[in-house]
């Protein structure tokens, strides 16, 4: 393609990109004044909270599960009908789920950090799931690709119950239904099956944002400590409790209690943040090393997410036709200008913190200047689920979209296992 039609393509992508997140920036100021004013609460819930029934919980939990299963079985037929390979389910389970960052969490959970060799590069990735990876190999007989891979059956099977909470919250049990929904057949769902962290980070957060809804503030805070613990981006939650405390303005109770434990509650949620770095410390001697790693291995440093929009057009249109361009590139852009419209014209289907809290992620999380598993951030994104039900399309809209969303969950299952290509 031409040099000059793929520059003007990327610089139409990071201005409609801009356009985009600046429309809903602009709208969430002007919500933001609402809330200052009382006309709209912070959280949007009123006094009176309806929450979902237990059983309601557990069939979502038990759903999650059943479908994790049902795609490790789907992965083993085609692994068969490809020709793939002759094994038994149990004997090419590992071959076919152990790919990309899984092996750094198996190094991990395995040997810890180190500071030489190529293991010293682990360090760019958080502590809390091979944590957890190396606690559970006992029930594994110590192996901790298994043992993370029930961590992650676990956090996926509580995510869906926490996504049907949360939706039900606000818009009762057909949303709720119909979030889980999106959750468990979006494409990338696929990473719930995985040794990822994608499922942890997503409980945690969803865990704080339902505590915070039930009046726990400080437990939200733990949580958000822990999805912190987890990837960097847990640190926006302390941003929830910031907006709370604005809610409280026109009640007049902004005291200097509510200014002191909300302040508490922010620095506890940092606190995640600062382990991490202070495990740099003790690794390396710099707590900012792992920024070092990313720079100079992954080729990444602190961006913009227009500049992201722009780097992943250069590279959809210069790689089509290549083997990695749908899975990479392609479903990056599509998820990219995708978020950006869901917030410039549906944000306002969302309680206000959780608008909020949704353009801050999306702006951070799409920041990198090398962006390859874009798409894969933004599933963690917990409102999404949330905000994909709330779209005006209508039953029949909803249906045609969630049966798309199937058919490409297949697809990415074959791509993850046998193709080896969804990052």
């Amino acid at each position: 393609m031409n040099d000059t039609l793929i520059l003007v393509l990327e610089q139409l992508a990071a201005a409609v990109s801009l356009l985009l997140m600046g429309l809903c920036g602009v709208r969430l100021l002007v919500r933001l004044v609402r809330v200052l004013r009382g006309r709209e609460a912070a959280d949007g819930l009123g006094r009176r909270i309806t929450y979902a029934p237990l059983s309601a919980l557990a069939a979502a939990a038990g759903i999650a599960l059943l479908s994790r299963l049902m795609l490790y079985v789907l992965a083993y037929a085609m692994y068969r009908a490809f020709g793939v390979g002759s094994e038994g389910f149990a004997q090419s389970f590992a071959p076919l789920w152990m790919h990309w960052d899984t092996q750094h969490y198996i190094g991990i959970a395995r040997d810890g950090y180190v500071a030489v060799g190529d293991e010293r590069l682990r360090l760019v990735f958080f502590p809390l799931y091979p944590a957890l990876m190396r606690l559970f190999a006992p029930l594994t007989d110590g192996n901790v690709f298994y043992s993370g891979i029930g961590v992650s059956l676990v956090c996926a099977s509580l995510s869906a119950a926490l996504v049907y909470d949360l939706a039900y919250m606000h818009g009762g049990g057909k949303t709720a239904a119909r979030a889980a929904a999106y959750f468990l057949l979006c494409p990338l769902s696929v990473f719930l099956c995985c040794a990822y962290t994608e499922s942890l980070f997503i409980c945690l957060t969803l865990l704080a944002v339902c505590l915070l809804r039930r009046g726990r503030p400080w437990l939200a805070a733990l949580c958000g400590m822990l999805s912190a613990l987890t990837r960097m981006p847990g640190v926006i939650v302390a941003g929830l409790m910031i907006i709370a405390l604005l809610g409280r303005i026109p009640k007049r109770t902004f005291t200097l209690r509510a200014v002191l434990s909300c302040l508490g509650q922010v620095l506890l949620v940092f606190s995640g943040l600062f382990i991490y770095w202070l495990i740099n410390w003790l690794v390396t001697g710099d707590p900012m090393t792992y920024l070092v790693y990313q720079k100079e291995n992954w080729y990444q440093e602190p961006g913009s997410f227009w500049g992201s929009t722009a780097n992943t057009m250069h590279y959809f249109l210069d790689t089509i036709g290549d083997s990695d361009w749908l899975y990479t590139w392609g479903f990056q852009l599509l998820c990219m200008l995708g978020i950006y419209a869901l917030l410039a014209f549906r944000a306002q289907a969302l309680p206000f913190d959780l608008a909020a809290y949704s353009f801050v992620y999306v702006a951070v999380v799409l920041s990198p200047t090398w962006l390859l598993s874009g798409a894969r951030y933004l599933y963690a994104l917990c409102a999404l689920p949330m905000l994909l039900a709330r779209m005006r399309i209508g039953k029949i809209g909803h249906g045609i979209l969630l049966i798309l969303s199937a058919a490409m969950l297949v697809l990415w299952t074959f791509g993850y296992t046998i193709a080896v290509q969804v990052l």
